[in-house]
């Protein structure tokens, strides 16, 4: 069997497409923004995080994973630091604290979430 296999290939539904100058922003805290597109059972956040600003230690219920596109920013579970480059990448497993704070450039992330992130829902719906 392929990893590319088409042998399912007959699924309903449409492609979905979001440009990213398309995406709506969300100011969460001073200096941090997410664009988020939600699916079915997971979500991906463009987090745009401007230097010297952080998105505070937190925790939620769903696993999240994170790559690192540009900039570099201080990642830490609240016991332990570590500082983050470009293609570095994360995991913080369901209701570990964690945050991550921007240096001397902004910070540009990619976060995705499973399930997907019930506050992201609910900041959407507001």
């Amino acid at each position: 069997m392929s990893y590319f296999s088409n042998e399912k290939a007959v699924g309903g539904g449409e492609l979905r497409v979001a440009r990213g100058g398309e995406m709506r922003g969300f100011e969460v805290a001073r200096g941090v923004t997410l664009h988020p597109l939600l699916g079915g059972g997971m979500n991906i956040n463009v987090v745009v995080i401007e230097p010297g600003c952080e998105a505070e230690l937190h925790a939620h219920d769903e696993e999240q994973m994170g790559y690192i596109v540009s900039g570099d920013c201080e990642f830490t579970d609240g016991t332990n630091t570590v500082l983050l480059h470009p293609g570095d990448l994360y995991h913080a497993l369901p209701n570990v604290p964690h945050g991550a704070k921007a240096l001397t450039e902004r910070c540009v992330i990619i976060d995705c979430f499973s399930p997907v992130r019930a506050g992201m829902k609910e900041l959407l719906e507001s």
